[in-house]
């Protein structure tokens, strides 16, 4: 996909042409892209959260949050928007990587994927990216794996909620 100089809404998705190229380029990364020699096929190096949205605005019922390990943390929002060099707080970092070391817990409860097309839905959807490919789960809380992703997630959205505050 191409950035296109004008953002235009994606009407079947309804979410705008950049942030699908935003969260596309984030899946898109390898770990040579970040020059980071991987040892274990489940070392994740890679998280994107699709975060669904209460809002009756068309672009503003999904964001994505995409964490790279040791090195960026970004929202990607569904109107265009982009939320960008969150890592640079001391106290994001800790949330972040704390998920990235902790959330290979579950990767044993993830189906191992080659689609990662957009769509909507009600639950949150987690890809992980490993040496061995990208791992999916559509996280519904229903079991104790989903209630652990979707807290680390929470610990991390807390901190940025916290220092934009500021």
């Amino acid at each position: 996909m191409q950035l296109e100089n004008n953002n235009q809404l994606v009407k079947e998705k309804k979410v705008y042409s950049r942030y699908l190229y935003y969260r596309e380029k984030a899946l898109e990364c390898t770990s040579e892209d970040i020059n980071l020699e991987l040892t274990k096929d489940d070392q994740v190096y890679l998280a994107v959260f699709d975060i669904p949205l209460k809002s009756g605005i068309i672009g503003s019922q999904t964001e994505s949050l995409a964490l790279v390990f040791g090195l960026s943390t970004h929202i990607y929002c569904g109107n265009g928007c982009a939320v960008t060099g969150l890592e640079r707080n001391p106290e994001i970092k800790k949330a972040s990587d704390s998920l990235m070391i902790s959330i290979p817990q579950i990767l044993n409860k993830m189906q191992l994927i080659s689609d990662t097309e957009f769509y909507n839905s009600e639950n949150i959807r987690l890809y992980l990216k490993t040496r061995k490919g990208i791992y999916f789960r559509e996280l519904a809380g229903e079991v104790k794996e989903d209630r652990f992703a979707e807290m680390l997630l929470r610990r991390v959205i807390n901190e940025i909620n916290r220092v934009i505050k500021k």
